[in-house]
């Protein structure tokens, strides 16, 4: 993938999520029910490993964090990248860098390696099992 579609793809999924943070937060603020747009969700009727993480921020953003991490602790990696992936790429943009790029790589590099990957994989199983035990009342 090129510097310039990848700064593209980032950047407007982070626009997209952010969005819908906004769009969460007031839902959530006038106690209704934001509806979802997980596909593994409306199929199963089952939780995927990220579900609930908008809620987890908002949640987050109203200084709750109990009901954060009981929501979903992916919460706070989703907040942290929300809030600065769009300002590190006009940052890359705007003094004409590739820090971004060069963290991408890296995280690509990182995940080729087996071992890391099974870690990574294995906390969002973790993750995924504490979703299915909360859906399914067993938690």
């Amino acid at each position: 993938m090129t510097r310039k579609n990848l700064y593209i793809l980032v950047f407007l999924l982070g626009l997209a999520g952010q969005v819908w943070i906004v769009y969460s937060f007031f839902k959530i603020q006038k106690r209704e029910e934001a509806f979802t747009l997980c596909l593994f969700k409306r199929v199963t009727g089952l939780p995927c490993p990220s579900c609930g993480t908008i809620h987890s921020i908002v949640f987050i953003l109203h200084g709750d964090i109990r009901n954060a991490l009981k929501t979903n602790p992916l919460g706070f990696p989703g907040l942290l990248f929300a809030a600065v992936l769009p300002v590190w790429i006009l940052g890359d943009l705007a003094f004409r860098k590739s820090s971004f790029l060069k963290f991408y790589h890296r995280i690509q590099e990182i995940l080729e390696n087996k071992r890391l990957l099974f870690a990574f994989l294995f906390l969002i199983l973790i993750v995924w099992l504490w979703k299915l035990g909360q859906a399914l009342h067993w938690i």
